[in-house]
């Protein structure tokens, strides 16, 4: 394969979404196994219904086979607050390659932390082929 610039597909490679529908009993969980090298471009989700039990935010990690997800390695700073405004947009900064970088086997996979109550949204996570 040849070099090409991140955020730029080339004709053989398009970008993958992987969906995260998320609900207050679910609170860690893998959600995508990696079929090949990936790099994570962007998070980005709303809440739909705010969590009513406190605090609660989730975060976004990747973690090689046989690692629990929170044991992984985090995909970016501060966290997506589950008891924010439902139906507004919240975008993650990701932290620097190459812990974005997935290789063939890595998952992607979320915690939940504080007191998730009633809370229900979704997040798209978007890869790119490298």
């Amino acid at each position: 394969m040849g070099s090409r610039s991140l955020g730029v597909a080339d004709s053989s490679d398009a970008q993958k979404y992987v969906i995260v529908n998320y609900i207050a009993t679910l609170v860690t969980q893998k959600v995508f196994v990696a079929p090949r090298k990936l790099i994570v471009v962007s998070i980005m989700g709303a809440t739909r219904v705010a969590g009513s039990g406190g605090a609660c935010s989730i975060q976004f990690w990747k973690a090689a086979s046989a690692v629990a997800v929170g044991s992984g390695t985090l995909l970016h700073a501060g966290t997506f607050d589950l008891v924010g405004t439902a139906d507004t947009n919240q975008s993650l900064v990701l932290v620097s390659s190459p812990a974005t970088v997935l290789n063939p086997g890595d998952s992607l996979g979320y915690v939940l932390t504080g007191t998730a109550t009633s809370a229900v949204g979704s997040v798209t996570i978007t890869l790119e082929p490298i």
